[in-house]
């Protein structure tokens, strides 16, 4: 009855607040579940809300170490609680250098049997996902959001049914059991083996009764966390001179681990610009924006500062002096997505050119959608600042603008100075500390200039993720090619890893396989759509009715009187027609 407005005052209270609605009133829907008339209609919509849908049975880790690197798997199984065949939907971030490196889904323990990935193009993997979904038959897809996060969404997991006795009663029986792997590889931290990093999930839980393995002993993690952060490593065999792998096209990819002397300080005459998104959402990081600025301000820089402003705040963005800016007196309100700051800043820079273009953001963004128009490409390397953690991902072309671009996003403005400085020093397309290491992507010709170093070929997937990096700066006005494109993706292809252009997907059957043929020759196969982050497969509630609102009152009070009205009409009618038939 009220869809429409309901979701009307959903994208309002987003776009005024900047969060969903879901997440900023959870315990209003919440307990306007809990209230519904229909007692099974609300333990229905508690479940949607409060994810409870699919419980997560079995969960275990394995990390294979090879000295500073290792592979870990993941390995989950998910049983369905509701009679509906449901998805598994993980938000997650690994370290930038780590990447993903394969995805098998099974209907049993053993993983020999499982179906396994493919990697595809990612509007192409996108589209044989959803097409599959509306079939419902079993896809699994992992896709890159980000320099460091990730989307896992696993369909179907199969639902209960109801079994009939003799006598005609029902009772619930559980359906199959789904089975997931996912392995990555990872170079060796201080803290030990970085394990994914949970951001957002929907539909699945875990409770007491959820089995705990990590290489091969029984474990028990944080009730709230999905994985520990990390586990120890147990040897320290971490080369420290440079490793290189070589491709057939005839670059290199070097890394080693990094010094404190590898990052020199900032020059001197150096020109930034300051993009300060001013949301709602960023009221939360006041004192570190402020602080932030004096950061900037003490190191004496040459910095112009940005003021952005949201579409519902009346007030038009400007760029003001940094040194006269009074950060105290700033006021945050409404909403904006990484997107829209990028846009806003391009408007206003008026031909200014920066050595580096600096963004002050928070975690949010993302929900709030798609970009209204196209994202420009700066002429400077983008470094997107997120305080309190990194965004669920950004659109694609966000993500294309600041990775073509040489920047990337880090958690402080420290780090990002710092890989400003590293590019500065060098002034070489491909070279940056990154996790702990230097890299550097050259000519093979020019490798042996960098210093003696080992051919490790393990290391491929670690430097196919830096080659394209790199590629994509170098071919950064060439990016809307598919040639382009398809040379990306053929590296990820090659090297079997999930890129921001390429996407690893699960098919079952001949079938699937060859609409994907079809799909991977179309000319938008690496275009993807923007999905928002609550809409998973039947995730739409069966509409809560708690307690009635005043206005839902009132339109009862109105059907009740235009009902007593009708009766009484008709009992009108009916008396004069009787009055006629009497005569």
């Amino acid at each position: 009855m009220f869809t429409a407005e309901s979701r009307e005052a959903a994208a309002l209270y987003q776009q005024y607040f900047d969060q969903p609605i879901i997440d900023g009133e959870r315990e209003r829907i919440v307990r306007a579940a809990k209230s519904n008339w229909n007692v099974a209609t609300a333990r229905t919509d508690l479940q949607l809300v409060d994810d409870r849908e699919v419980h997560l049975d079995e969960q275990t880790i394995r990390v294979n170490e090879h000295g500073d690197w290792a592979e870990v798997e993941l390995y989950e199984v998910y049983s369905n609680r509701t009679t509906n065949q449901q998805e598994v939907l993980y938000y997650f971030s690994l370290p930038e250098s780590a990447v993903i490196t394969g995805l098998w889904l099974g209907n049993s323990s053993v993983k020999a049997d499982a179906f396994v990935y493919r990697v595809s193009p990612r509007g192409a993997a996108q589209q044989i996902f959803q097409e599959q979904v509306q079939v419902r038959r079993d896809p699994a897809l992992v896709e890159q959001l980000g320099p460091t996060q990730y989307r896992l969404r696993v369909f179907p997991v199969a639902p209960m049914r109801h079994e009939y006795s003799s006598g005609f009663r029902s009772e619930l029986v559980a359906g199959a059991r789904q089975h997931m792997w996912l392995t990555y590889r990872v170079l060796a931290s201080d803290a030990g083996w970085q394990l994914p990093q949970l951001s957002v999930l929907r539909n699945v839980y875990w409770d007491g009764q959820t089995q705990y393995l990590l290489n091969g002993e029984n474990y028990r993690p944080d009730k709230a966390a999905w994985l520990p952060q990390t586990v120890p490593a147990t040897a320290s065999d971490v080369a420290t001179g440079w490793q290189q792998v070589d491709f057939d096209t005839g670059q290199s990819v070097l890394l080693r681990k990094a010094t404190a002397d590898d990052i020199p300080p900032l020059p001197s005459d150096l020109k930034l610009a300051l993009v300060l998104d001013r949301s709602l959402s960023m009221q939360a990081y006041e004192r570190d924006v402020a602080a932030t600025l004096r950061q900037l301000q003490a190191q004496n820089l040459d910095v112009d500062l940005y003021l952005t402003a949201s579409a519902v705040r009346g007030e038009a963005p400007s760029k003001v002096d940094l040194a006269q800016f009074e950060v105290e007196e700033m006021v945050y309100f409404g909403g904006q997505n990484s997107a829209e700051l990028l846009q806003q800043f391009d408007a206003l820079q008026t031909g200014q050119t920066y050595d580096a273009i600096l963004v002050l953001t928070d975690a949010s963004g993302y929900e709030l959608g798609a970009p209204a128009a196209p994202v420009p490409h700066p002429a400077a390397p983008v470094w997107m600042i997120h305080l309190g953690g990194y965004p669920l991902g950004y659109d694609d072309d966000t993500l294309e603008a600041i990775q073509a671009s040489g920047g990337g996003s880090v958690l402080s403005m420290a780090a990002a100075l710092d890989r400003i400085a590293v590019a500065q020093q060098h002034d070489r397309i491909g070279y940056d500390i990154t996790d702990g290491y230097v890299w550097a992507t050259v000519p093979t010709a020019e490798a042996a200039a960098l210093g003696a170093s080992t051919i490790n070929p393990n290391l491929a997937p670690f430097a196919a993720r830096r080659l394209i990096l790199s590629d994509m700066l170098s071919q950064r006005d060439h990016l809307d090619a598919l040639e382009s494109l398809d040379d990306l993706h053929a590296i990820a292809v090659e090297n079997s890893i999930v890129t921001p252009y390429s996407s690893m997907i699960v098919l079952v059957n001949e079938a699937q396989n060859r609409r994907l043929d079809q799909l991977e020759n179309r000319d938008d196969r690496f275009e993807r759509e923007f999905e928002e982050v609550d809409i998973t497969s039947d995730s739409a509630l069966s509409g809560l009715s708690a307690v009635p609102e005043p206005h839902e009152y009132l339109l009862m009070a109105l059907a009740g009187l235009m009902l007593l009205w009708y009766l009484k009409n008709q009992r009108q009618v009916a008396g004069l027609r009787s009055g006629k038939v009497a005569k």
